[in-house]
């Protein structure tokens, strides 16, 4: 609800002092204690007398109030479109994850995800060489299937053979 916003039909269904349907709860923007929140009763409806607003003189500085009588709806307040869908709810929701300086070079449009995908893998020590497979427990007797003559590494394929 922190994340929704009310826009004003008929009020019925807007709780006028602690309900969203002002930018933020009016509760908020007059500064009331919190443990009063509680004892504060009354809806929207209330205050649209003949499709008008009667609002104490204190709140009509809080911008521009018009009324519609028409059903109340309930919105999400970071879509400009309003509507609340699975993947905004799961975008807002999840961690960001920060993209590392590395990761914008080697994930490019201009280079071949197959290759992309070579580099990720030796930057993560995933590449199955014959060094990894023995350090997971393997059993491998090693040469480089290119010279055939030093042990099969990362190391040795990708930058010294």
């Amino acid at each position: 609800m922190e994340n929704s916003l009310w826009i004003v039909g008929s009020g019925e269904n807007i709780q006028f002092w602690t309900d969203n349907w002002l930018g933020e709860p009016l509760v908020d923007l007059i500064q009331l204690d919190s443990e009063f929140h509680g004892h504060l009763k009354g809806s929207v409806s209330e205050v649209i007398v003949n499709g008008g607003w009667e609002l104490p003189a204190v709140l009509k500085d809080f911008g521009d109030i018009n009324a519609r009588l028409a059903p109340d709806v309930l919105v999400w307040s970071h879509n400009p479109d309003a509507v609340l869908t699975s993947k905004l709810a799961f975008s807002f929701l999840r961690t960001q994850n920060t993209m590392l300086p590395w990761a914008e070079q080697i994930w490019s449009s201009a280079i071949p995800p197959s290759h992309s995908c070579i580099y990720w893998r030796l930057h993560h020590g995933k590449m199955p060489t014959d060094e990894n497979l023995r350090s997971r427990g393997y059993i491998v007797v090693s040469v480089c299937s290119l010279c055939l003559a030093l042990d099969e590494s990362s190391d040795h394929l990708f930058l010294r053979c």
